[in-house]
């Protein structure tokens, strides 16, 4: 079977004169409840097979019936007079990147042309995304059969020349796959799924060699414990268990504590990460058997040079000294790994955090603070946004208002414009992206005029024949001298959208960073025939003041349609989500990593510091003095932080490299914070090793040189 789906354009059900927002309704075949799976709550998969059927999610459903049966109700869309009976409720798909409020049956026919793939304007108004459910795994000559159709329809050298293809794409590829033109998904990012999966068994893996060289230290010092148990016919093996079930024990009281903890601390996290997060998910039988395997993994790597060393030292060495066998280049070599992954991450939590402020704080190209956007309904006409737009300007606190085309944080339309070439005659045709504005957009974001003038309300020849273009335009089609150029856009409406360069902006960063500005052209409607997009507001002061009274004014030119707006600021940081999200739990697994280092070191400075008392308490007899056996003494450690710096820095600094090659725009990768991250680590290591290096400068020599 397969299904069609497509979404619609921003919409509202009505149910007995109450009107609901529904930006996420689908039109679809009547087959996509049979080949994608979703829980019925009311109705079946046959639901879309109801004529004029309507199928909804849970929470609009109680937006419109609050607690009553949805089933069978009669509703309608904007003000249309076609009646929909919802035949189906369904839970909150949210665990989804396909997302959707409300399906109606796709009534609608996609004619495949050679225009309807090279006009922008066609190909996202008719474009659609078909589900296939197939009777085995997809075949590999099934792209090339689907070739085979495309043939009788588009020539392939016509889809070779404008670069147009179709893809295959399993379903469990989507959220983590390619972005497509016209893509029906929200996309997740694989580079944090293996990136964040590398950090938790980076810190999983410093744990282990804390535990790793304090059991080494621990069983150096019970080597006479350990002849004894030989001498008394201990075997090998027991001796390995005796280790391994210690090890475990640890590991499960550990494990308890840490359950503990993050049931109590879960609030805050998902709070932090993702409000979808359920503790339960840990129940999930792969998290079980990934966290199982984990365990045995650490168990073998915790347990394995503890019992190597208590099994191999001889019964006559073990019972002569209480400190044999201690294998100190096994714990040079783990120190240095414990360092050098604590380094990384403290070097990738700077760059990061550079890279995040740089997206908060970066200039836009325009103001975004203290900005409103407002999405009008598709029934908002030119009257009522002429009106709207006069009722807003008188109020209190309001300073500027516009309307255009687009909105921030998402994207343009584009569309073919021929342009006038430098130096050349004929006209050349690009692919151009758009905005139809007012003449008041540039005051109300705040975007700089670079050269000749904005738009004029009162110069009737601006609809139609005055255009601007952002710099970024300028760049791409080669002008010297933009202004005066000549530009024109739909030939087959002769004269209609024919005039000249009136204007250079600067350009503006509408979408996320990891895009660069497109070059864009903007002009005014014609004949004043607002866009009926989105609404921008600048403000003074209160801002729930401002809303309240535009609330007001909307309801008496609107009645029964909700007001959708948003704080442009928090809309264009939600943009970058993903990188904040990353952030968050980069600094919370860092602070983790440091955390266990520096106790690491503490305990092992406390374990060397009692194995060298003698060495010490003879070197301060000859005169070496509390600053010379305290530097002494933590040297080691300095010595072995900086090597894991020599090591870790350079992956660092190639990690981060790659990461911020992801961005259009991002900070310069300079060494400076590495040679930064480089001394924290030094003075980590010195405090961390400090007590005990002073504790050792301070000892009695006398006492020391009497002990056993």
């Amino acid at each position: 079977s397969y299904a069609r789906t497509r979404y619609a354009n921003g919409s509202y059900l009505r149910y007995e004169g109450k009107g609901v927002s529904c930006g996420g309704l689908l039109e679809a075949d009547s087959s996509l409840f049979s080949i994608l799976n979703y829980n019925f709550i009311e109705g079946n998969a046959d639901a879309l097979k109801v004529p004029s059927g309507i199928v909804l999610t849970k929470p609009i459903a109680l937006k419109m019936f609050g607690p009553e049966k949805a089933l069978g109700k009669l509703i309608t869309l904007n003000n249309e007079k076609k009646v929909y009976q919802v035949s189906g409720v369904i839970e909150d798909p949210i665990h989804t990147c396909f997302g959707f409020e409300a399906v109606i049956v796709n009534q609608s026919e996609s004619p495949l042309t050679l225009n309807s793939i090279v006009s922008p304007v066609e190909f996202l108004d008719r474009s659609s995304t078909l589900f296939i459910r197939m009777k085995a795994p997809v075949a590999k000559d099934l792209s090339m059969k689907i070739e085979s159709v495309l043939d009788r329809f588009i020539k392939k050298s016509d889809r070779t020349e404008t670069g147009f293809n179709l893809f295959v794409q399993p379903i469990a590829d989507v959220f983590l796959g390619p972005q497509y033109k016209a893509e029906f998904a929200s996309k997740g990012s694989a580079v944090y799924v293996y990136a964040f999966s590398v950090l938790g068994i980076l810190l999983l893996i410093v744990a282990s060699i804390n535990y790793v060289n304090l059991s080494l230290a621990d069983f150096s010092s019970r080597a006479r414990e350990t002849g004894v148990r030989k001498v008394l016919g201990a075997r090998k093996h027991q001796l390995v268990w005796h280790v391994t079930l210690e090890t475990l024990l640890f590991s499960l009281i550990a494990l308890t504590l840490a359950l503990g903890t993050l049931y109590l601390l879960f609030p805050t996290i998902t709070q932090l990460l993702d409000g979808d997060l359920r503790f339960g998910m840990l129940l999930n039988t792969n998290v079980m058997i990934l966290a199982g395997a984990g365990l045995v993994v650490l168990l073998f790597f915790s347990t394995y040079f503890p019992a190597k060393m208590f099994t191999t030292t001889g019964v006559i060495q073990n019972l002569k000294s209480k400190n044999s066998g201690y294998n100190s280049s096994v714990s040079r070599i783990l120190l240095l790994a414990q360092f050098s992954i604590s380094a990384i991450c403290i070097s990738c939590a700077v760059m990061v955090g550079k890279q995040i402020n740089f997206i908060h704080n970066k200039d836009l190209g325009f103001d975004k603070r203290n900005l409103l956007m407002l999405n009008m309904p598709g029934e908002f006409t030119v009257k009522n946004m002429q009106t709207f737009k006069q009722e807003i300007k008188r109020m209190a606190g309001v300073t500027h208002v516009s309307n255009c085309s687009f909105f921030i944080s998402g994207g343009y339309w584009k569309d073919w414009y021929f342009i006038e070439q430098e130096g050349k005659e004929e006209m050349k045709q690009v692919e151009l992206y758009e905005v139809f504005s007012d003449d008041e957009l540039f005051s109300t974001l705040g975007i700089n005029i670079l050269q000749g003038r904005s738009f004029d309300a009162e110069i009737p020849s601006d609809s139609g024949a005055a255009f601007i273009v952002n710099e970024s335009a300028v760049r791409e089609l080669g002008w010297k001298e933009p202004l005066g150029k000549r530009i024109y856009t739909h030939p087959e409406e002769k004269g209609k959208w024919d005039g000249t360069v009136v204007g250079v902006v600067s350009d503006i960063n509408i979408s996320p960073l990891y895009d660069k500005v497109k070059p864009l052209v903007m002009r005014l409607p014609w004949t004043n025939e607002y866009p009926d997009g989105f609404i921008y507001v600048r403000y003074t002061g209160d801002a729930k003041s401002v809303v309240q009274s535009i609330e007001e004014k909307y309801k008496a030119i609107m009645p029964g349609y909700p007001l959708n707006w948003f704080h442009v600021d928090e809309m264009y940081d939600k943009s970058h989500e993903k990188e904040n999200k990353a952030f968050a739990s980069l600094q919370f697994s860092t602070l983790v990593i440091v955390l266990i280092s520096v106790l690491g070191i503490f305990s092992m400075a406390m374990y060397m510091s009692v194995k060298r008392m003698k060495e010490f308490g003879i070197r301060k007899v000859l005169g070496a003095s509390v600053t010379q056996i305290s530097m002494l003494h933590i040297s080691y450690f300095v010595r072995l932080a900086l090597i894991a710096c020599a090591v870790a820095l350079p992956i660092a600094f190639i990690l981060v490299g790659e990461w911020l090659s992801t961005f259009a725009y991002r900070v310069d990768l300079s060494y400076l914070p590495f040679v930064l991250v480089a001394l924290v680590s030094v003075v980590m290591v010195t405090l961390s090793a400090g007590y005990s290096a002073w504790k050792s400068g301070r000892m009695n020599p006398i006492d020391v040189i009497k002990m056993e």
